[in-house]
């Protein structure tokens, strides 16, 4: 365990929903290490996503990814717009390509399984 009481997030607020969504995600950790005390979390916005695209002709920054590489964290939001393309017609993903330079292997998301309810891990062949 890392002994120190702030550590630096790099944050990617997307497009879309992603700045929406990640304002009151980012006022909530604040309100969890206010009451966890002892712990702070500093915050360091960086450009990436469709919009930073279409402004620059980049989706992910240099600059940014060497960023994220020296934080204790990224916190990603929603990223891509179905309207902004590449020339060939492929959508803005950064955050596969950041999955890539950080050689993380998955992007987790939780799952809840609701009984009696189909699912595929119910499935015989899944033991």
């Amino acid at each position: 365990m890392v002994d120190r009481d702030v550590f630096r997030i790099a944050v990617f607020e997307g497009d879309g929903i992603g700045p929406e969504i990640m304002s009151p995600a980012i006022k909530l950790l604040d309100q969890v290490c206010e009451r966890a005390g002892g712990v702070a979390l500093e915050y360091e916005y960086l450009d990436a996503g469709a919009l930073h695209y279409q402004k620059t002709g980049e989706a992910l920054p240099r600059h940014s990814i060497e960023r994220a590489k020296s934080a204790d964290a990224v916190f990603l939001s929603a990223m891509g717009l179905p309207h902004i393309r590449k020339p060939d017609g492929t959508e803005i993903t950064p955050q596969i390509q950041m999955r890539f330079e950080l050689d993380l292997y998955a992007g987790v998301r939780p799952v809840r399984i609701f009984e009696g309810q189909p699912t595929p891990l119910a499935d015989p062949r899944a033991i």
